[in-house]
């Protein structure tokens, strides 16, 4: 009898753990997810953001849609006065922090005001520029009236909405900063989460908020690695240690036939704001002369870095703006491909004596077939007479600063949905980049087409200048697009709700268990 009931207890007992599942991979409890990036998605409090917006801890005023148009989140709408020298933004009703405090106008002003007076402060995100010009124009004021804020601005902006649209409109409550505006603790925003722990480097750990004012997110718990290498985070996934890879280059281009081969997991590919660019520096020589530059241009077979290198996942570059701009982008815009020319310009202009530095970040060839894509580079450059050598370096910009380099090669997105950001911090005459990183470009004609642009509130004729400002880079080549980038990112098939905007921002808060 004893003998019976023993064995009724252990049958029940392997039953009862049979039914809580025993240990289970990531994600398949329906209450955990486990994710990875290639990069750091938390930066910590010295970062004026702390975390990306992809983490889903903070929201801002302004987002973007798939075709990065500005679009409602903390602002349900908005309006223009005075020709663009008034926006008033109206809130959404009834959000609260995730420390249960209500989100108020006056929290939003202090946010702003907090920007101002920190900047100018770099992110591993995107960086605040003295003066925040390029996110508010020159601001007069920024007030709270009731469930509205208004910004008053000395001179006409023709889209703050899309400047706004994303980091430069973070909220979070004026309780998570110090009076000098540093983080006086973790974050505290309105998002689907908060962040509950971060190892740096190594992983972040998110829980539902609990006050979020939206439909509660699936996952009581994130957890988000960091795995810088390619095949690692590959080899996570195949192996159930992560749900999903999700950011920017989560998974090479030449990872994405394999993967999507696999009924085991789902590829997301959407186009996104990413363009590859070459960036020269004009401070020196050899490309101080600009036939030397359209040399470089006329060089590149970018059919075949875009077809094979990064494997359809990129189109070839021409204009300066990529297709996601919409009809801000130059339809005129072509890139030729010509190595005979290439060879008469260095002729003409004389090779130089010692070979030229193709720069690349290490961090970047984790993300996108850098090492490969250089390497093709050289040999293009050397055929048409440019001797050329790779130099990998962990901080490029320190390089760049030095003026140690020749070309650089990075991919480069905007935090908005307002283009005057890539022309007014990147290649502007006064744009740090330009000045500190020895661009070399200056160009008064360029300037003060920049800033007609940025006050132009009729909307065919800012078109209009935003073409000429393409077609003014494609002869001077301060820059040039090598490739417009889609960003794949993949999860297992028993996740659902994935999508990602232009911006390569993934909703954390919508994904959800399939069963």
């Amino acid at each position: 009898m004893r003998r019976r009931v023993a064995i009724m207890l252990v049958a029940l007992l392997g039953v009862l753990l049979a039914g809580c599942g025993g240990p289970q991979p990531p994600g398949r409890d329906g209450r955990q997810l486990t994710l990875a990036a290639p990069r750091d998605l938390v930066a910590g409090p010295e970062d004026p953001y702390y975390t990306h917006q992809t983490l889903r801890v903070w929201e801002p005023l302004v987002t973007v849609d798939d075709k990065l148009r500005p679009v409602p989140a903390l602002a349900t709408g908005w309006d223009s006065a005075d020709q663009g020298r008034r926006w008033t933004f109206t809130l959404r009703d009834g959000v609260r922090f995730s420390d249960g405090t209500p989100l108020t106008a006056e929290s939003v002003v202090a946010n702003i005001e907090r920007f101002l007076r920190i900047a100018p402060r770099q992110s591993a995100f995107f960086s605040l520029d003295a003066g925040m010009e390029a996110a508010y124009g020159k601001l007069g004021d920024v007030r709270a009236e009731g469930g509205k804020v208004t910004f008053d601005l000395d001179q006409p902006v023709a889209d703050l909405p899309s400047r706004l649209a994303g980091f430069y409109s973070m909220v979070q409550s004026p309780k998570a900063f110090t009076s000098s505006g540093e983080f006086a603790g973790k974050p505290v925003g309105t998002g689907p989460y908060t962040l509950v722990s971060w190892v740096k480097g190594q992983q972040a750990e998110l829980a539902a908020n609990p006050h979020y004012y939206g439909t509660a997110p699936a996952y009581r718990k994130i957890v988000v690695r960091v795995i810088p290498d390619a095949n690692a985070r590959i080899a996570a996934l195949r192996a159930g240690e992560v749900d999903g890879l999700i950011d920017k280059g989560a998974v090479l281009p030449g990872q994405v036939a394999a993967v999507a081969g696999d009924r085991g997991f789902r590829v997301v590919r959407s186009p996104s704001v990413l363009t590859h660019y070459l960036t020269f520096n004009a401070s020196r020589e050899p490309f101080s002369d600009p036939r030397l530059r359209e040399a470089a241009d006329l060089a590149i077979d970018r059919q075949a870095i875009a077809g094979k290198l990064l494997a359809g996942t990129a189109g070839p570059g021409a204009g300066f703006l990529s297709p996601v701009f919409g009809d801000l982008a130059d339809p005129s815009s072509t890139a030729r491909y010509d190595p005979g020319r290439a060879r008469e310009l260095v002729t003409a202009a004389g090779a130089p004596a010692t070979p030229v530095s193709i720069l690349i970040s290490s961090a970047e060839t984790g993300q996108f077939p850098y090492t490969d894509i250089a390497e093709v580079l050289r040999a293009a450059l050397e055929q048409a007479g440019l001797p050329a050598k790779v130099t990998v370096a962990e901080a490029t910009k320190s390089v760049m600063e030095a003026g140690d380099y020749d070309i650089f090669l990075s991919a480069y997105s905007v935090p908005n949905g307002d283009p005057d950001y890539l022309f007014r911090r990147f290649l502007r005459s006064d744009a740090s980049w330009n000045v500190e990183r020895r661009l070399g470009y200056r160009s008064t004609e360029f300037d003060g087409l920049v800033d007609q642009a940025a006050a132009e509130t009729d909307p065919g004729r800012r078109r209009d200048l935003y073409h000429r400002i393409q077609r003014l880079l494609a002869g001077d080549r301060p820059m040039i697009p090598l490739a417009y980038q889609d960003n794949p990112i993949v999860t297992t098939s028993k996740v659902g709700g994935v999508a990602q905007n232009v911006a390569y921002v993934v909703d954390l808060g919508k994904l959800a268990p399939l069963r």
